[in-house]
């Protein structure tokens, strides 16, 4: 995977709750494959997972909606 920095991924991108890419929380995703990485001295395969379609459109569309989200505290419809 270019790009990415293996050792950088926290805990949530190794998990594949945020992005391997740019560690946005995902709500859409796409594989990435599984990739061998350190985790606490071990190697382990791990799964990494990116937004979809792709980081830029999943952020746009993720601003799109928390503004039409008007049922959660401090967003506006």
């Amino acid at each position: 995977m270019s790009g990415v920095d293996l050792s950088s991924l926290n805990g949530p991108q190794q998990e594949g709750w945020h992005c391997a890419l740019c560690n946005a929380r995902l709500f859409a995703d796409r594989s990435l494959g599984v990739h061998r990485i350190i985790s606490c001295g071990q190697e382990i395969d791990v799964e990494l997972w990116a937004c979809r379609p792709d980081c830029h459109t999943a952020a746009r569309n993720a601003q799109r909606n928390r503004r039409s989200c008007s049922y959660l505290p401090g967003w506006s419809s």
